[in-house]
Order: C-alpha cells, then sequence, then structure tokens
C-alpha cells in the first residue's frame, strides 16, 4: 500500500444514514474554488452549534459535577436550541428534507449508492448532512471507483477540498458514532 493509500486509509470508516446530495462539477471549478478556498459555505446554523457545543461541554461537566440540577436545566435550554434550530434549517434548505440513505464515511471520503455510474477521476460537488446534528457539509470529491451492484452502482470519492473545520466535525461525528455503536453493543439485551 503507497502512501496515499495509507494516508486514505487514516481515518476510522462508519456506516451511516445521512442525508446526501452530489453532482457532476468540472476539474476547473475545483481547481478554482480550491485555490480561493470557496467551497466552504458561512459555517451552518448546525455546524456552528456543534463547535459551540464542543467548546461548552468542559464547562458543562464542571457544572454537572458541582449542581446537577442547574446541568440538568441547562441541557433542556441546549435541547429547546437545538430543536429550534433543527425546524429553521429544514424550512431554509432541501437537503434536510430528503430522504436519507446509508453511507460509508471518514474523514477522507465516502462510498455511497448512485443510480448512474461514475467515471474514476470524475469530480462531484458533494453536500451531505450528519445525524441527529443536522451538521451539513459541502465539499468537492475525486471519484475513486463506481462499481455496479444490483438496481444501481457503489461510488467511492475521496474528498479533495474538505475544510479542516468540516474535517473536524466530521471525524468528532464519525468517533462519537462508533463509540455509540459499540456501547449498543455491549449493552445487554
Amino acid at each position: 500500500m503507497n502512501q496515499e493509500e495509507q494516508e486514505r486509509r487514516g481515518f476510522f470508516r462508519i456506516d451511516d444514514d445521512v442525508a446526501l446530495s452530489y453532482r457532476l462539477v468540472p476539474a476547473s471549478v475545483v481547481e478554482q474554488d480550491a485555490a480561493t478556498l470557496r467551497i466552504g459555505e458561512a459555517g451552518s446554523l448546525a455546524n456552528e452549534l456543534e463547535r459551540m457545543r464542543e467548546v461548552s461541554r468542559i464547562h458543562f461537566r464542571r457544572v454537572e459535577k458541582e449542581a446537577p440540577e442547574v446541568a440538568r436545566y441547562l441541557a433542556h435550554i441546549d435541547s429547546k436550541i437545538d430543536l429550534l434550530a433543527q425546524h429553521i434549517m429544514i424550512g431554509a434548505d432541501e437537503l434536510f428534507v430528503k430522504s436519507t440513505q446509508v453511507v460509508n464515511i471518514s474523514g477522507s471520503g465516502l462510498a455511497f449508492t448512485v443510480n448512474e455510474p461514475l467515471n474514476s477521476d470524475d469530480f462531484v460537488e458533494v453536500r451531505f448532512a450528519l445525524q441527529p446534528s443536522l451538521t451539513s457539509i459541502k465539499t468537492y470529491a475525486k471519484v475513486v471507483s463506481c462499481q455496479p451492484q444490483t438496481k444501481a452502482y457503489r461510488a467511492a470519492v475521496e474528498f479533495v477540498c474538505l475544510s479542516d473545520e468540516d474535517r473536524d466535525l466530521l471525524i468528532r461525528h464519525v468517533v462519537k458514532k462508533q463509540m455509540n455503536d459499540i456501547r449498543e453493543h455491549k449493552e445487554p439485551s
């Protein structure tokens, strides 16, 4: 395995349900946006809330130890904010009303089902929303492979213009989901 393949495999991979849309784009668009780093939209509401949640998590744990009643109240307020944000986002972006599909995802790329074959080395603009946080990510990716399956194709893409902030959000999501999956499998039925 060469260095590039090792780096591509350097992230944990999980199967997850995400709302996803993609479209083919010319390489010139990818090069232009990569040069100016314009692919990352101004952080979505969910992304900003998730970043804030990560920063406040340490403080929340301290409050939880010293004043559990206050912590429960703050958690309730946090849930209200999340609910309001979800309703705002669902009304503002068609991605959030799409049905989800199972993808295999990591900090370096994803594999998903497509109806029409994609060619290796094609570029796609990919938008997806992670559940349940509704964190949304928009990036460009290069098609690594596209294999036929029953009535569809399985495309594997590698991110080429993922911002560090979005990669951090994605990696945290993958690790959190992986921990939850492990916890669920350990719990007796």
